[in-house]
């Protein structure tokens, strides 16, 4: 997801990459002579030199000079290289990794799951002990599918519960928050926390209804929560300009300004003490269902041998996949990437990296100064170098679940945040994730050629002038290009 920001040969290849092990990141990068590739198989050397040529022009452009480029065959044989060794700011087409790897260790029909759980089953209504809310780090998991947990217990005949509730968010560790990420951008929900627990995306919804000109607008939050405050306000106006401030300690919200008269509006706010806040959002739930709740709410260890009262399973992972890359959603990518590092223990960013960095090698993905800070490509100091995700693509393409990938990335000039390039040959033959902070453009996926099937790329533009429009009007002469080869 972007920020505000504005727009915003084996032994030859080893060499190469011996020559590259140290070499320090550059936000503008000079142009060197483009790495020939020799001719490959239902490749004429005529046809590599007429790509090779017709690329050249297309991202001859100043700001595309420092560009870094690779374009592989299905093989995995590179037909254009340009700086693809040499470690870029992805932005966030570093979504693909952590897709690839998701679909390898968890595969495509993984499904998260939430739960409500118990020391034992009610009797007479009454629940004794605690209720725990146990999560698994469900990206997708919103407040109507706790609303509708809460109605299970209700239809079940559950009048009591004379504990607390409990969440239980131990499948992952590490802080919420990653420290690497722009202080500047932990205010908005596209930054929102990592946790075992979410709900709602990690983000609570404040809705404000104008009344009469001048006065105050009515703000409700939603889902209800005695954790989250609102102080401050808001007046109705003919315009809306308006601030809505967290207390960096605690999940206190101050309003500000005016919104315009009309139909209410909605915002959404990244929360933190995932865990805890979705307690206390299950207990008021319980409590306005007529569900008297003694204690309150909390973290803790769920029991080892629990009744589950209600379990609620996520969609798939190759739909949730479908979603993370369509709309280049932080928070799926972030939770995607713990949830890959528990099939190395507990949920952590180490553990996630690891399995990242062992599906590269066991795929022979070239990793030159690869630097994995978190999953979304939200920091600024995660660095690939383009041979790395081109490779990636061409490797996953030849594997089973492949094809999932592929029909996971949005196709460009049509869906999603990649709908607004202007290709036309490549119309319908190309899909591709894209990645765009402060300074970065970055490209990558397939295209399908018109005779020599589908080709893996990547393109990643760092440089002051990454927003200008020639540097998407030259990446989309190369997406044209590639599918008239």
């Amino acid at each position: 997801m972007r920020r505000p920001c504005g727009r915003v040969a084996a032994t030859v290849l080893a060499a190469a990459l011996a020559a590259c092990a140290g070499r320090a990141p550059s936000a503008v990068v000079p142009a060197p002579p483009v790495r020939t590739a020799a001719p490959t198989p239902g490749w004429s050397a005529a046809e590599v030199r007429t790509l090779q040529r017709g690329l050249r022009a297309a991202l001859a452009g100043r700001a595309l000079a420092g560009s870094g480029v690779s374009v592989i065959d299905a093989q995995g044989r590179p037909l254009f290289a340009r700086h693809d060794l040499t470690p870029y700011v992805p932005a966030s087409a570093f979504k693909l990794l952590v897709a690839a790897t998701a679909l390898h260790v968890l595969g495509p029909a993984f499904r998260f799951s939430t739960s409500l759980e118990a020391l034992a089953l009610p009797e007479d209504g009454t629940l004794r002990g605690d209720l725990y809310l146990v999560g698994s780090g469900d990206p997708t998991l919103t407040r109507d599918d706790l609303r509708a947990g809460v109605g299970t217990l209700v239809r079940g005949g559950l009048r009591t519960v004379d504990g607390a509730v409990v969440a239980d968010a131990g499948a992952f560790a590490d802080p919420e928050l990653n420290r690497a990420w722009d202080p500047g951008d932990l205010p908005y929900g596209y930054a929102a926390g990592t946790s075992a627990l979410s709900l709602d995306q990690g983000t609570v919804e404040f809705r404000i209804a104008p009344t009469a000109p001048g006065a105050p607008a009515r703000i409700q939050m939603l889902p209800r929560a005695t954790s989250v405050r609102i102080f401050g306000g808001v007046v109705t106006a003919s315009t809306t300009l308006l601030t809505i401030e967290r207390d960096p300690a605690r999940n206190d919200f101050s309003f500000d300004g005016r919104i315009a008269a009309g139909p209410e509006q909605s915002f959404w706010r990244p929360v933190i003490g995932l865990p805890r806040y979705a307690a206390d959002v299950t207990r008021t739930m319980l409590r306005e269902a007529g569900i008297s709740v003694a204690g309150g709410a909390g973290t803790g260890i769920a029991p080892v041998a629990p009744a589950v009262l209600w379990r609620h399973r996520s969609e798939p992972l190759r739909q949730i996949e479908r979603d993370m890359l369509v709309t280049s959603n932080n928070h799926f990518a972030e939770q995607l990437l713990r949830a890959v590092g528990t099939v190395r223990g507990t949920g952590t960013s180490a553990n996630a990296i690891l399995a990242e960095r062992a599906l590269l090698r066991r795929d022979a993905v070239p990793q030159p100064g690869l630097r994995i800070v978190d999953g979304s490509g939200l920091a600024a100091t995660d660095r690939v170098a383009p041979i790395t995700l081109a490779m990636l693509l061409a490797r996953t393409a030849a594997q089973p679940q492949g094809a999932i990938l592929i029909g996971a990335l949005p196709l460009v000039g049509r869906e999603g945040t990649v709908r607004g390039h202007r290709i036309t040959s490549a119309l319908g033959r190309a899909r591709a994730k894209s990645g765009h902070i402060a300074n970065v453009d970055a490209l990558a996926g397939y295209v399908v050629s018109r005779r020599h099937g589908r080709l893996s790329f990547a393109v990643l533009v760092n440089d002051r002038r990454a927003d200008d429009p020639a540097v998407d009007t030259g990446i989309d002469a190369m997406l044209d290009i590639l599918a008239r080869s």
